[in-house]
């Protein structure tokens, strides 16, 4: 058998020739081990895909499916009704409905008006490049042929179908991406897997995993993995494997991770793969369910969205969301660096709901004239809220997506140093507008808006645009704060989310280096002393390492302090700058050498005035 080392020395191979299945496990287990340890404070690159595919790149729009015994039911079960905002997809928790009731409820289960090909056109002709759909949900149930349990959709349901089969030969013929979601810690069918406490006395909830994780191991030796490796073997190539609800330990994600990269090396594994308190493990950031980072963040991130308020088919959830919500949704997380995975909930019979339907037939039109604004699309490079939209960008091509037509029929443009070397409605190229330069550039738009809900103007720029940095305003006499919505990354330092507690939180880490800083650019109302705190979080075996806060010859140089825990914060003053004039000054953060680790998990700096 060939192991390639930990990812920290991927480069050399290893050769390890084994005579005994138990030495083979031996090994294996200290492999694991040693690549996946935060030993000495030490981070490990959890991902082999040094490279996000172009699919996903490029794509920036998916279809999820919630698709499951739980479309049966329909949101009821019992004379009991979910409450609005209550996901259907979980009545199984909700109501606590006990194994052997739930299993003749899925008995039950046979979706005759399922058609993978309308489903996969649908996805396409909304715009949609992706496809990801429910494998196993937090029930237990395989909507596939498994061959681990017969509690699947082919030997347990008159159906006796393989629906994932279907579809992921429909995305071949399509061109769509196939895609699966698992979960790999929840499921209430099993005994010792997370989440069902009221049939099973030896849940993980009731029990510490730490002291008991030999009951975890058998979950997931028995049917995780066989599931997973019968998914990533029997169904062509897949695009990404989205899991959920996280795991216990790092060692425990990066051993799913290592699965699917060793399986398919170009499959992508979604952020919710590990703890959700540590380290992001997997390929990309994941949000949480409907999450949207303001200002965004700089690693590839995907965000999910129902149409209506649950995942899973509920027939008394009406609350749907308009086509120009999803629109100006897909839009916004384009213009900061984001993919949109919208969900749709079909039928216990297989059928996509009638407004589903309508709404993505309307989102496909607007996406037919105007996909150019979406596709390969790179963030804004503006700094600031555009008060008419959001802008996308492509090379030298500015995309303005305006939803707000303005009543001067002016767009300007602030902070664009280049020259612009002509404009126009994207859906009217031929069509040429007139703009001049006026306190920042000003385009003269048609008289009315070329679309009902968002019209694109292109702007064309004689080269990559170049674009004021953000300047952070002092109010008189009040303190600066320097965070990471107005800060700008250099070298390796980036602008991520992590996703503790219940809605994560946003901070700036990888800086190793000198060469890795986040700077701001202030401008000073009030001259005078100022009192540094900076607010920033490390785990232990980050203490100790030397950075510097500068502003001009002004430096203030400081040693990490590792913290509690992952990501909690604690506030220390570090020194004072003097001001002595009002003006522009630029600040900057930075490490005083390099390290093996990061320097920490930035989250702000604020500059107090002495008193």
């Amino acid at each position: 058998m060939v192991f390639s080392m930990c990812p920290r020395s991927k480069h050399y191979p290893v050769v390890i020739k084994m005579t005994a299945i138990v030495f083979v496990l031996f090994i294996f287990l200290l492999f694991i081990s040693s690549c996946n340890h935060e030993s000495n404070g030490k981070l490990v690159n959890s991902s082999t895909v040094h490279k996000i595919p172009e699919w996903f790149k490029d794509g920036k729009f998916g279809m999820f499916i919630h698709w499951g015994p739980y479309s049966v039911l329909g949101g009821e079960w019992n004379g009991k009704k979910l409450k609005q905002g209550e996901n259907a997809e979980w009545i199984m928790n909700t109501f606590q409905i006990p194994v052997n009731e739930y299993r003749k409820i899925a008995k039950t289960f046979n979706p005759t008006g399922f058609n993978a090909r309308q489903w996969v056109r649908l996805a396409k002709q909304t715009g949609m490049k992706y496809l990801v759909i429910t494998s196993k949900h937090h029930d237990g149930f395989a909507m596939y042929h498994s061959h681990v349990s017969d509690y699947n959709i082919v030997d347990y349901t008159p159906f006796k179908r393989d629906p994932l089969k279907e579809i992921a030969e429909a995305c071949a013929e399509e061109g769509i991406k196939f895609c699966v979601y698992y979960s790999h810690r929840e499921d209430w069918e099993q005994p010792y897997a997370y989440g069902n406490t009221w049939d099973f006395d030896s849940s993980q909830t009731n029990l510490d995993v730490m002291d008991h994780p030999e009951l975890f191991r058998k979950y997931l030796d028995r049917k995780v993995i066989p599931q997973l490796k019968e998914l990533l073997t029997g169904y062509g190539p897949v695009g990404l494997v989205w899991f959920d609800r996280g795991m216990y330990t790092q060692e425990q994600g990066m051993e799913f991770v290592n699965l699917v990269h060793s399986l398919q090396p170009e499959c992508l594994v979604n952020g919710r793969v590990g703890h959700y308190d540590k380290e992001l493990l997997g390929d990309y950031q994941s949000m949480t369910d409907n999450g949207m980072p303001i200002g965004g963040i700089e690693e590839y991130w995907e965000t999910p969205q129902t149409l209506n308020d649950t995942w899973g088919y509920s027939k008394n959830d009406q609350h749907w969301k308009r086509p120009e919500d999803i629109i100006k949704r897909l839009v916004s997380i384009v213009s900061n660096g984001g993919n949109y995975l919208l969900n749709i909930g079909p039928t216990g019979e297989g059928i996509i709901p009638d407004s589903s339907l309508s709404i993505l037939a309307e989102v496909g039109k607007w996406m037919q004239k105007n996909s150019e604004s979406i596709y390969g699309a790179s963030p804004s490079p503006f700094p600031y809220e555009m008060p008419w939209g959001y802008c996308t960008r492509k090379d030298n091509l500015l995309y303005l997506h305006i939803f707000n037509w303005p009543k001067d029929g002016t767009i300007k443009l602030k902070g664009l140093n280049n020259k612009i070397k002509r404009s126009y409605m994207l859906v009217k190229p031929s069509e040429e507008l007139s703009f001049n330069k006026q306190d920042g550039w000003l385009i003269r738009l048609p008289k009315e808006a070329v679309d009902p809900v968002n019209s694109v103007l292109v702007v064309e720029t004689d080269g990559e645009p170049d674009v004021d940095p953000m300047i952070v305003k002092q109010l008189k006499n009040e303190p600066v704060l320097l965070d990471y919505l107005s800060a700008s990354t250099h070298g390796r330092a980036v602008k991520r989310f992590n996703r503790k507690g219940e809605t994560g939180n946003f901070h700036i880490s990888k800086m190793q280096g000198p060469d890795d800083y986040i700077e701001w650019h202030v401008e000073v109302t009030t001259p005078g002393i100022y009192k540094v705190d900076i607010t920033y979080a490390a785990i232990p075996g980050w203490e100790n390492a030397d950075y510097l806060v500068d502003s001009g010859k002004e430096k203030i140089k400081a040693s990490v302090k590792s913290t509690t825990g992952w990501y909690e914060y604690k506030t220390e003053r570090i020194g004072e700058f003097t001001l002595k004039k009002t003006g522009e000054y630029v600040f900057r953060i930075y490490p005083g050498h390099e390290t093996d680790h990061y320097l920490m998990y930035f989250n702000s700096i604020k500059l107090v005035p002495a008193p």
